[in-house]
């Protein structure tokens, strides 16, 4: 550095005094922990503040047209026990909508601040955001019941653990016992996720056709899974076997006492996570997956500003040496990532260490191969694979497997214990510190402990006879804990919907019974025939979604599209913003149905510019109408006719959250996350900026 600043001087005719160098005097205190995870926790706690940034300011923008008074699903009709949003309002005596918004805006703020400045990552700061979020999920009903919600709240809560409880840049001896409990639930995740795709007896799975659909089927594809869907069937059940390897055999790697294999696991899921973020929208589910599955690795096998340095600088050289230097930088990154996680995991060794975690990757590899030739007959007679079991061995392999997982386990978070405590009395602190310390130790083992026990009965849902043999008081315990989701089950894509094409509701409106329909279009799923899949991750459209899940099922059964229809027919102003536009923009319509088409792909073969074409419609709903009193029946079975009561509350903040709603509602969704995303992330540039400033950049 002082190298650097003399340069720059001399560079623009400043004289710079002679710099002494003086030695420091010896310090009394003794050297700061280094366990190799501070990189590691300052990474997750990072990527978990970030999905908090999306998953707040995306609920925000939706919050009127799904929540409010004139909403698909109104807050206030929400039956609710606890603390929610709803509690917040009544105590400080506030309109509910403001509450929601405003809180909406909190969660936002403080993501960001802990997504952009380190020193701000501490315990009572996600804690907050937890809470906050926990409040808006207890009145969100079906638009906020997604497995990603609940992993949120659930990674919240470990979050708090990892975190230090004040600001400090040194590692404390029980950060492995936290991060372990990260880890656990990355291996719980991953492992439930890739079972219950078989336990479901889904023929698509068992089959190996699953991915023949996926990538047509699911809820908001992007551009790039339309060329997925047209690969071979054979690359199909290859994706398929990969699949299984990667959620239920690859997970064990995590508790494995080599870095080289930990890294072989977390790498597998980093691919997944990226080929699914490529190929469908997912909001932050595949963020958080991957900051789940980093708390594996250690600091030396994370990626550092030298790494991108080494790609820019060539770039940066101009003349014809930076065209080189673009044209080769695809191929120079593609070569990186191959090679990458293989010096990573073994970069940090000798020869003689190198070697050994060389051959332990080799022997992982031939175990794959081993598992895929001989579980999926891979090459087998001529067949590109086939399932070779049956479920008779895949309940012993659950029933032994399954108690293996506990054992490993919990052998690997007591070894984390004792290492925790040996580096505390092992240390130089002093006396009052090192038993503050050890005080400290003791209470994060036993609650790591605590919640290992209770994580145990939704895992062993996987198998019954595990589940049978669970202490009782584990399972009390567990469903003390329940509602706040401390522990959950997991089971990610467990049957393959829209075999034969994706059920698709399109909803129509019309100023008279027996014809002049129009369609409504929505912002992101699928509609007219010609529009390009999008591409909207971090953020996460519920109404589209919902509608996705609705299609699966009848109207009896998702009561709220009857109340969509409704607000259409009043032409509710937040409800029309969750669509892509009004058909009717001067008077609604008059008459309201729905029919339901089966979608699909066109084809390379089709020589079409459609992106869709689709099929056999028939009725979901019949048209509706404002002056029946069957609708407005329905409507108050199912719970959507309680008016609104706010005769007496403090109307103080409105005007200010109607500001900001004022500006939001300008920027679209997708664009508006994305800012805020970049904007935390302006330190962090600034910073790496500053370092290619040192290499001549």
């Amino acid at each position: 550095l002082q190298h650097y600043f003399i340069q720059s001087n001399l560079s623009m005719g400043v004289k710079t005094p002679q710099l002494q160098t003086t030695t420091a005097p010896p310090s009394s205190s003794p050297p700061p922990l280094n366990l190799g995870t501070r990189r590691v926790k300052q990474w997750f706690l990072c990527i978990l503040a970030l999905c908090h940034l999306a998953a707040f300011s995306s609920l925000y923008l939706q919050w009127p047209g799904l929540y409010g008074e004139e909403g698909v699903m109104p807050a206030h009709q929400a039956a609710t026990r606890g603390f929610s949003v709803k509690l917040l309002a009544e105590t400080f005596n506030m309109p509910l909508r403001e509450t929601a918004e405003l809180v909406c805006v909190i969660g936002t703020v403080i993501a960001g601040l802990l997504t952009a400045f380190p020193i701000l990552r501490v315990s009572p700061a996600y804690a907050l955001l937890g809470v906050l979020y926990f409040s808006l999920y207890q009145v969100g009903r079906k638009f906020l019941w997604f497995q990603w919600d609940i992993i949120l709240l659930e990674t919240t809560c470990l979050s708090v653990l990892v975190a230090p409880l004040i600001p400090s840049k040194h590692n404390m001896p029980h950060d492995n016992i936290s991060l372990w409990l990260v880890r656990w639930l990355a291996f719980r995740l991953m492992f439930a996720s890739g079972v219950v795709k078989l336990t479901s007896g889904c023929p698509t799975w068992w089959g190996l056709t699953a991915m023949n659909w996926h990538y047509e089927s699911q809820c908001i594809p992007t551009p790039l899974a339309w060329f997925f869907h047209q690969s071979p069937d054979c690359f199909h059940q290859l994706e398929v076997v990969a699949t299984y390897l990667i959620e239920i055999i690859y997970p064990f790697l995590f508790f494995s006492p080599v870095a080289a294999t930990r890294a072989f696991g977390v790498y597998a899921q980093v691919l997944l996570m990226s080929l699914i973020m490529l190929t469908g929208n997912y909001n932050f589910f595949n963020l958080i997956t991957i900051g789940l599955c980093i708390s594996s690795l250690d600091d030396s096998q994370l990626p550092t500003a030298g790494t991108l340095v080494s790609f820019i600088s060539p770039v940066s050289n101009g003349g014809l040496g930076a065209l080189a230097a673009v044209i080769k930088l695809p191929f120079k990154i593609i070569r990186a990532i191959v090679k990458w996680p293989y010096r990573v995991a073994t970069g940090s060794f000798k020869y003689p260490l190198r070697a050994t975690c060389t051959l332990g990757i080799l022997s992982l590899l031939a175990l794959t191969g081993w598992v895929v030739r001989v579980l999926f007959g891979v090459g087998v007679d001529g067949n590109c694979a086939s399932v070779t079991f049956g479920r008779p061995e895949l309940n012993w392999f659950l029933s032994h497997f399954v108690p293996l997982a506990i054992v490993m386990g919990l052998i690997s978070l007591l070894t984390n214990i004792a290492r925790a405590f040996v580096l505390t009395l092992g240390s130089n602190q002093k006396r009052i510190r090192k038993l503050g310390e050890v005080v400290q130790t003791s209470l994060v083992s036993c609650v790591a402990v605590t919640m290992f026990a209770v994580s145990l009965v939704p895992l062993t849902e996987l198998d019954q006879g595990t589940q049978n043999q669970l202490p009782l008081s584990v399972n009390e315990l567990y469903h003390r804990t329940r509602s706040y989701h401390v522990a959950n089950s997991y089971g990610l894509f467990r049957s393959m919907t829209g075999v034969g094409g994706r059920p698709e509701v399109v909803i129509e409106g019309s100023m008279r019974h027996d014809g002049g329909w129009k369609e409504y279009e929505f912002l992101y799923k699928p509609g007219d025939l010609a529009k390009r899949p999008p591409v909207v991750i971090p953020h996460q459209p519920r109404l589209d979604w919902q509608m996705w899940f609705a299609a699966l099922g009848s109207y009896n059964y998702n009561p709220w599209i009857i109340n969509l229809a409704y607000q259409l027919l009043n032409n509710s102003t937040d409800v029309i913003k969750l669509l892509d536009e009004n058909p009717f923009p001067d008077a609604p319509p008059k008459f309201i149905r729905a029919s339901k088409y089966r979608y699909h792909y066109t084809s390379l073969a089709d020589k079409s510019r459609d992106w869709w074409k689709r099929d056999s419609r028939e009725e979901y709903f019949p048209p509706l109408a404002l002056y029946q009193p069957t609708l407005r029946e329905f409507l108050d079975h199912h719970g959507y006719g309680s008016p609104l009561k706010e005769d007496h509350v403090n109307q103080a903040i409105v005007p200010y959250m109607a500001m900001i709603r004022s500006v939001t509602d300008k920027t679209d969704p997708v664009v508006l996350i994305w800012t805020l995303s970049l904007a935390a992330f302006l330190p962090h540039f600034k910073a790496l900026r500053f370092r290619f400033s040192l290499f001549g950049i």
